[in-house]
């Protein structure tokens, strides 16, 4: 046997790095020219950093990462360090983070190992069937309810968290679960491969993200939880065995669904034709028959010389054979047609005729597959016992797949904006500014009651698709055309964001009575604003009130609400949030009591991320969950006898993280199992008692965060270095903060940054302000109080969780040293005392743009705001911990502090060494209104790559064509039009995109350490 290694433990294998390169000379920005020994490069800064911060007490005005970065810059200017010293060790610090980061989402996810997953959830299943205490099992029909109910569900998103190339994200799984792609323990040789890769590696994401890459991606996380999902309906059927025997057979287990938005989220972004969205639709449908298929052909062999079971298999193969190659043809044509075009609109026009003739040919119903595997069920006479145990429960999960699935891998979310549905209906209802509006808003609701008192279905087709220019009514028609065409059998959940109005989900009944699918169609608000979360219940309550709603949702037999953690966190501070969406949960079931509603099962989805400021819980996989959905309100919603389930969004590439293998699927589903199904009580919490206090404590951090959010010298914080900080990390195009060709830079105004490149930005500047700000401040109102509520309260200290880690995660002085960069005396005094006249000539230009630009004194006051409260909430975490460190801060650790500390100040010194070069720049006359100084401008914001393009084609790298001709004569003229600038480009424009790729190298480097993107 060979031997394997715990994949953490490769960390260990950096300690033996030698003198070569990590990184070869083909992907160098800077090639080695000799050996470096990055671990004594490292443990260097190290010590200087340390004695720099031990001298801090004495020094208060210093700030040891500008120091240290300072340190670095003289040391580049002396020759003592070169770019590629330094590039090899930002390879170095990746690994190291990298593998850090795979240890603690081990520790995070808990148990790895497959059986322990499967004998804890055969437990769990059988406490179902025995409750503990219990003598005697419970009835079948109740075992019955507990499996068949749906109680939580998965969602997959394409929120742009994409960090990581494919390749990593899978050597991140080998590292985290410490097995290889096949599921095997990894070997000594398995090992050294994984750490070649992850050593040899840009840490990246992949380039030219594009919606096909997430969607692909997304298809691959769903299937691999769909195998979890297929051995939990292979335990509750093997548990059902054991105490009901052959009654087990006929259970159709459901617990977690599955659903993806991927290709269908047109909140934001208008680059998602109608088309794209039926294209992905098709492709999952494709996935999904090929998947039943093979399990088909498996059954089949499996029961092989049983002419009766043969037979059946043979017409369910058929049957999805002929419907995956109807499909596989729509594909062709939906996969490149612009139904825009002349050419498309033909192919369009084709395929939907086709589509509509050969209606039979295609499934739109998996109720028939159903009935033909429990027909198969029955043919199992004179198969041998263990041959008919297999064949029993391969047909009960391929069953229970067909139910749930349907026709699909996930079930589909569509999202679009609700100032898209107020513009689909304003005509008809006379809409004239907001539905919120208070001297419109009965009469508005009157109208779209009145309208829903006569509506009338209308038929639809392909062409009514092509003719439509209105958003709404558009998504409306496609979803009535999936369901009409792909499959009718499952649901879709129609997610409206930032709804503040009961008027806009009437309207949404409305178009989903017109076009006929208010009886497969859920409508969902996102309530996410400060308003929405305050008034949701009511705006619900409000709705439950016209008997048009009333009777959908009756019909339906579900309400569904979605919460935006994140849009709510980055307005009203990260904990702020969860307490608010703790009580519009509470609220919600009791409007739902005060109804009466019978049977009706309120769904709540939570859409939060992987970061911290999208409200994902950094302690623990179970934390996370009782975070967002807490033992108490659960307990509170059972014993009101109302049905829940609750979902929650695994967002982007982070997100998908967990399902890279099977079983890391098999890890996060039996994780969330075992929460969603033990009982809940309500437990006293003095949480729950101190509301005054509760209340006073988060409108002191709410308020911080608001004002911060309204001031546009945060938005100057932000975009300062903004996103050009970061690698570009989806499909969803994000607008450049700094595209102007002026000498000074128009800052977006905070509210107009997306909530991920606001929280990554804080991130990659050392202090995550949407978690932790305003939280000391709120600590110093009563400490005394905030100490005692901490060691007391449970629900306290897990919302205080994340301001522990992020606060652990933040330092301002390295803010503070991103703010000094842009300090024209910062230059100036530098400049005094540079050996190098040239190099103090160019620090005397920098700080003469710098004056020019504003940046420093805009960031100043904001700074010096954010430090007080940083202080302020050091000293009250410090007094709550006592002499022990505490709290989620633990999880890290004191080395990775510093080594963010270095890597910040890696990056302050090569953004100062880019500075320096963009002064070298020569003059040039205007062109196309581009200057130097605009250049230059543009330069302070890292914004290189669209900098260095425009100096290329400014100041090219030219060589005479004709020059090596034989004209018979030599020539000694050189034409202006020939002139080339190969030094420039040599020594200045490849050397200012090099530091920038490094820089970006230094933002992966801070996210391995902080687990997420943002």
């Amino acid at each position: 046997m060979p031997e394997t290694v715990a994949a953490p433990n490769a960390r260990q294998s950096l300690a033996q790095l030698g003198t070569t390169p990590l990184f070869p000379k083909g992907k160098a920005c800077f090639p080695s020219t000799g050996q470096s020994d990055v671990k004594a490069l490292y443990e260097e800064l190290l010590a200087t950093y340390t004695q720099l911060s031990d001298e801090v007490p004495d020094h208060p005005f210093s700030n040891p990462i500008l120091r240290l970065a300072v340190t670095i810059s003289r040391r580049f200017a002396r020759g003592m360090l070169s770019f590629s010293d330094v590039e090899q060790l930002i390879q170095y610090l990746s690994a190291d983070g990298f593998l850090r980061r795979g240890a603690c989402q081990a520790a995070y996810l808990g148990e790895l190992d497959p059986e322990a997953n499967i004998a804890r959830l055969r437990a769990r299943f059988r406490t179902l069937a025995l409750p503990d205490g219990a003598t005697a099992p419970v009835t079948f029909e109740r075992f019955r309810r507990s499996v068949e109910q749906e109680v939580f569900g998965i969602v997959i998103t394409a929120h742009p968290t994409f960090n990581l190339s494919g390749d990593l994200m899978h050597a991140l799984a080998a590292v985290t679960t410490g097995r290889n792609a096949e599921g095997k323990p990894l070997t000594t040789e398995d090992h050294r491969a994984l750490v070649d890769t992850i050593l040899h590696s840009e840490h990246r994401p992949d380039e030219n993200i594009s919606l096909a890459r997430e969607h692909e991606l997304s298809m691959e996380a769903i299937g691999n939880i769909q195998k979890a999902l297929r051995r939990v309906y292979a335990l509750v059927i093997e548990v059902g065995r054991e105490f009901y025997g052959d009654k087990a057979d006929a259970l159709t287990p459901r617990l977690i669904t599955i659903a993806s938005w991927v290709g269908y989220d047109l909140d934001g972004r208008s680059d998602i034709r109608w088309s794209d969205m039926l294209h992905k639709r098709l492709r999952i449908q494709a996935v999904q028959l090929r998947s039943y298929l093979d399990e088909v052909r498996d059954i089949r062999s499996l029961g092989a010389g049983h002419e009766d079971l043969r037979n059946t298999m043979d017409l369910l193969e058929s049957r999805l054979a002929l419907a995956f190659n109807e499909v596989t043809d729509q594909l062709g044509v939906f996969e490149n047609a612009d139904p825009a075009s002349t050419d498309g609109f033909e192919a369009v026009r084709r395929i939907s005729k086709r589509m509509f003739e050969n209606r039979e040919l295609s499934l739109v119903d998996a109720a028939p597959l159903v009935e033909k595997v429990q027909a198969a069920s029955r043919h199992l006479e004179g198969v041998d016992a263990d041959t008919a145990r297999e064949l029993r429960s391969r047909l009960a999960t391929l069953r229970a797949e067909l139910a749930n699935y349907g026709l699909g891998m996930a079930h589909t979310h569509v999202r679009i904006n609700s100032t898209q549905v107020h513009n689909a209906i304003r005509k008809r209802v006379g809409l004239d500014g907001t539905p919120e509006d208070p001297r419109f808003r009965q009469t508005l609701m009157n109208a779209v009651s009145e309208l829903l008192d006569k509506v009338e279905p209308v038929s639809i087709n392909f062409g009514s698709l092509i003719a439509e220019n209105t958003s709404a009514k558009r998504l409306f028609m496609v979803v009535a055309q999936m369901l009409k065409y792909i499959d009718g059998s499952q649901p879709v959940r129609f997610l409206i964001a930032e709804c503040e109005s009961a008027f806009t989900l009437l309207t949404a009944l409305y178009y989903a009575r017109l076009f006929g699918v208010d009886d497969r169609l859920d409508i969902s608000p996102l309530f996410e604003t400060e308003n929405a979360l305050r008034d949701g219940s009511k705006l619900i309550d409000q709705l439950l009130e016209n008997p048009h709603y009333r009777a959908y949702v009756e019909k339906r037999g579900r309400l569904c609400v979605q919460t935006g953690f994140s849009d709510a966190g980055r307005y009203l501070g990260q904990t702020v949030a969860c307490a608010s969406i703790e009580r519009l949960r509470g609220r919600l079931w009791r409007v739902m009591q005060k109804h009466g509603l019978k049977n009706v099962q309120l769904v709540m989805f939570d859409t939060h991320g992987e970061s911290i400021g999208r409200g994902r819980h950094p302690v623990s996989f179970p934390e996370r969950l009782s975070y967002i959905a807490t033992p108490t309100v659960l307990a509170e919603i059972a014993e009101a006898g109302i049905p829940y389930k609750q979902e929650v969004s695994f967002q982007g590439g982070d997100g998908y993280q967990y399902f890279v293998t099977e079983d890391g699927a098999l890890a996060v589903v039996t994780q969330i199992l075992d929460y969603i199904l033990t009982p809940k009580k309500v437990e006293p919490d003095p949480f729950y008692d101190n509301g005054d206090y509760i209340r006073e404590f988060f409108t002191t951090v709410k308020a911080f965060q608001d004002s911060l959010m309204e001031d546009a010298n945060y938005g100057a914080v932000l975009s300062a270095f903004g996103t050009n900080l970061l690698w570009p990390s989806g499909s969803r195009s994000v607008k450049r903060q700094h595209d102007n060709t002026g000498e000074k830079i128009d800052f977006a105004h905070p509210r107009q940054l997306r909530a991920i490149p606001h929280n990554a930005t804080l991130i990659q500047l050392g202090l995550t302000a949407n978690c932790i700000s305003g939280v000391g401040e709120a600590i110093e109102r009563d400490p005394e109080h905030f100490i005692e509520l901490y060691n007391t309260s449970t629900r306290f200290r897990q919302l205080m969780g994340i301001v522990e880690y992020g606060f652990a995660i933040s330092n301002c002085e390295a803010l503070g040293a991103y703010v000094e960069t842009l300090n024209p005396d910062h230059w100036l005094s530098r400049s005094a005392h540079a050996r190098n006249l040239n190099r103090a000539e160019a620090m005397r230009r920098l700080s003469g743009h710098l004056e020019n630009s504003g940046l420093y004194e805009r960031q100043l006051g904001i700074y010096r705001r954010l430090h007080l409260d940083y202080i302020k909430l050091r000293d009250g975490l410090r007094r709550a911990h006592g002499e022990k460190a505490g709290g989620a801060g633990v999880l890290v650790e004191p080395e990775a502090r510093a080594q963010l500390a270095i890597q910040h100040a890696l990056r302050i010194a090569l953004i100062h060494e880019l500075y320096l070069l963009a002064m070298q720049v020569p003059e040039f006359s205007s062109q196309h209104g581009i200057t130097l100084s605009s250049l230059i401008a543009r330069t302070l914001h890292l914004d290189i790559q669209s900098v260095v393009a425009q100096l290329q084609q400014i100041f090219p790298a030219l060589v005479d064509a004709t020059a090596a001709i034989d004209f018979g004569e030599r020539a000694s003229y050189v034409s202006d039009d020939t002139q080339s600038y190969n030094q420039e480009n040599l020594k200045l424009f490849a050397p200012m995109k090099g530091l920038y790729a490094l820089i970006r190298r230094l933002t992966t480097a801070n996210m391995h350490i902080a687990g997420f993107l943002g």
